[in-house]
Parts: structure tokens; C-alpha cells; sequence
């Protein structure tokens, strides 16, 4: 029995290393033909070895998941854009759990303006939880798109830690967090599915890098370097048409940026001075460059608000209004700008805060 357990992890490693590399459509696993005659091949010396039992551990159903990966979706964190909502402002709707099945009509009846069509985000969390997701649902919020997070760590017994797990384990366990969040989000009217977004941080970075079906126009991979080992550098394995943005820190001990070949929807690679591991939607840098390429890649129109203002005219009215504390006001305008990944309203209030600072004798 011993011989055979060991067989046995010898070719689900090596159906591992395929599946690095495989396509998914559906959420279904598709093995390129190339590589069948290989698999047949290990299968057949493994077997000859001491007998096989191939494990079925690894095959994956999106209409009968187990529910561990069930309960990632059912409690992670979701939320609506202000231009989609009855309310005008974000909306927080990360409720699945209390009524799976009535959930998508409660949305359609309390929450969303009729007739939308909305862009969405899957955003797949670090090693470390979801510290970063509601700092990148806000951002994407104000940018118009739907914002949804499968909580991996909601999985029974997975460990909060980034050494939780053999690595490959890992990221099969994140594609199919992702890939019944796909389908979850398919089943939605609202959703334009035209313009779907993966993106993911850190451990959830390197998901989004391994990932090759073709349902996402963009992918956004955040602080890693597209390959399973530290050190190495990788390029992302999403089809040739899919836009991709890897950001990544220069200060990062561990991952150094990935290697994009393709210019698609304005792709590239991006390494921010200063900044280690950790890429929340705190930087102003980053969120601009997301802004940009979300731009270039998928129709995004950055919300440039001030175009038709004039700066003199402005911080005098603001003056009148609020007096000294028109100063105050502009700066938090600017800063909400740049927030936004609007670089030209944040000249423009800066503009504004110079003059009203004169003006108020300040």
C-alpha cells in the first residue's frame, strides 16, 4: 500500500504541472492535446510501476461544487457602484449567505436601477486574507463596476498564513474559488459580460497570473511575478488577447515583476518606487495606473469632473460659501480626485486650494 500511495503522488504531481497550464472554459478543466500523449505516458509508467488509482480530487464542477468553495462566494464581500444603484452610492452586498437562492432577485428589487449593465471585478485576496479587498472594492466602486471577492479563508480548517498548504494546492484551490464566482456572476442580467475583470493580490496575484480561460477582457495580477517559484519571473498565462497589468514594489524582497510580451488594452508591467510587497488601494500611483489601463483595456472613462470649470471662478465661489474653510474643502476635493485615478481633477483642486489659500489671507 505504501508503493501505491506514493505512485499515486507522483502523477497527481504531475497532473498538477499540466494543470498549471491548462485552458478552463466553463469550469470545466481542458488538457491541451499535446499534453495528453505525456499524461498518458506518466499513467502508464506509474501504473506498471505498482498500480494506479487516479485521484478525482482535483476535478471540478461549477454546477456541483463541494461546499467549501461554495462558502467563499456566499460570504465574501460584494458591492454595487453608485451609478448602478436606486441609492447613488455604493452599496455593501455581501449577503449571499442569509439567502443564497434570493439573493440575486433582492439585489434587482431593492438595489439596482432598472435596465443597467454593469462591468464587474472578481477580486481574488493575498495569503492573508482579505485586508486589501474593501480598499480595492471603493476604488472600483467609484471607477463603475461591480466588485466581487470570494473569501477564500472561509474554507473549514484553511489556516489564515501565507504557508498554509503545498503551493499548487493553493492555487487550485483560488481557480476554483474563481471559477464559481464566474458562474455565479454569468447567472446575473445586470452584469455586462463583455467586460469582466480578474485581479488579484499577492497569493490571489499569482491565481490571476496561472489563469488561461478566456472569460475575463483584463487581467489585473498585484504583487507577484507570474510564476510559482520566489525569484523567478514569469509572464502571465491568459490567452494573447486578454489585456494584462502586473503591478508590483520595488522594495519587494521576494517578487520582482512579470515579464508582459503583449500590448493589448494598453498591458504592461509596472514597478512603484518606495512601495514593498503590498499593493493596497492607498497608493495614489496605483490607482491611477489601474485607472488608465481599465481606460485602455475595457471603456472605463475616468471621471474627470472638472473639465468645464473654471479654477478662478471656482475658488472664489468656494470662498464665499465657506470661507477659511475653503481651503480645507478643496484640499479634500484633491485628494478624492487622485483617489479616483483623476489626475487632471486633482491639478485642478490643488489649483483651487492655491487660490482660495490668497484669497483667505492664509
Amino acid at each position: 500500500m505504501g508503493g501505491d500511495s506514493n505512485i499515486n503522488q507522483k502523477f497527481d504531481r504531475a497532473i498538477r504541472g499540466y494543470a498549471r497550464t491548462r485552458h478552463t472554459r466553463g469550469g470545466q478543466l481542458v488538457v491541451r492535446g499535446s499534453q495528453i500523449a505525456t499524461l498518458l505516458l506518466a499513467a502508464t509508467t506509474f501504473a506498471m510501476a505498482g498500480g494506479l488509482t487516479v485521484s478525482t480530487a482535483r476535478a471540478f464542477d461549477v454546477n456541483d461544487p463541494p461546499p467549501e468553495v461554495v462558502v467563499t462566494w456566499d460570504r465574501g464581500i460584494h458591492s454595487l457602484p453608485p451609478s448602478a444603484t436606486r441609492s447613488g452610492r455604493s452599496e455593501d452586498i455581501s449577503f449571499v449567505h442569509e439567502d443564497p437562492k434570493g439573493w440575486a432577485g433582492r439585489l434587482e428589487r431593492d438595489y439596482l436601477k432598472p435596465g443597467v449593465k454593469v462591468p464587474a471585478v472578481i477580486y481574488l485576496h493575498g495569503c492573508k486574507g482579505t485586508t486589501f479587498a474593501r480598499g480595492w472594492a471603493w476604488v472600483l466602486n467609484e471607477f463603475g463596476f461591480a466588485f466581487f471577492a470570494p473569501d477564500s479563508f472561509q474554507r473549514p480548517g484553511r489556516v489564515h498564513g501565507c504557508f498554509g498548504g503545498a503551493f499548487d494546492e493553493r492555487m487550485w484551490m483560488r481557480e476554483q474559488e474563481a471559477l464559481y464566482a464566474l458562474h455565479q456572476i454569468k447567472k446575473l442580467p445586470w452584469v455586462d459580460q463583455k467586460r469582466l475583470i480578474l485581479m488579484g493580490h499577492s497569493e490571489g496575484g499569482t491565481a490571476v497570473a496561472l489563469f488561461s480561460g478566456d472569460d475575463f477582457i483584463a487581467h489585473i495580477p498585484l504583487a507577484t511575478q507570474c510564476a510559482g517559484a520566489y525569484g523567478a519571473r514569469g509572464s502571465p498565462n491568459a490567452p494573447s488577447g486578454v489585456a494584462v497589468l502586473n503591478i508590483v514594489g520595488a522594495n519587494d524582497r521576494d517578487i520582482t515583476s512579470c515579464t508582459i510580451w503583449r500590448d493589448v488594452g494598453g498591458s504592461k508591467s509596472i514597478v512603484l518606487k518606495g512601495q514593498g510587497h503590498t499593493i493596497p488601494a492607498a497608493i495614489p500611483e496605483a490607482v491611477s495606473a489601474v485607472a488608465e489601463f481599465l481606460a485602455a483595456c475595457c471603456g472605463y472613462i475616468s471621471a474627470n469632473t472638472t473639465a468645464d470649470l473654471n479654477v478662478d471662478e471656482t475658488a472664489k465661489k468656494l470662498v464665499e460659501e465657506l470661507g477659511e474653510l475653503a481651503t480645507l474643502d478643496a484640499q479634500m476635493k484633491a485628494d478624492d480626485a487622485l483617489g479616483k485615478g483623476d489626475k487632471e481633477g486633482h491639478k485642478f483642486w490643488m489649483r483651487v486650494h492655491e487660490i482660495a489659500t490668497k484669497l483667505t489671507g492664509g
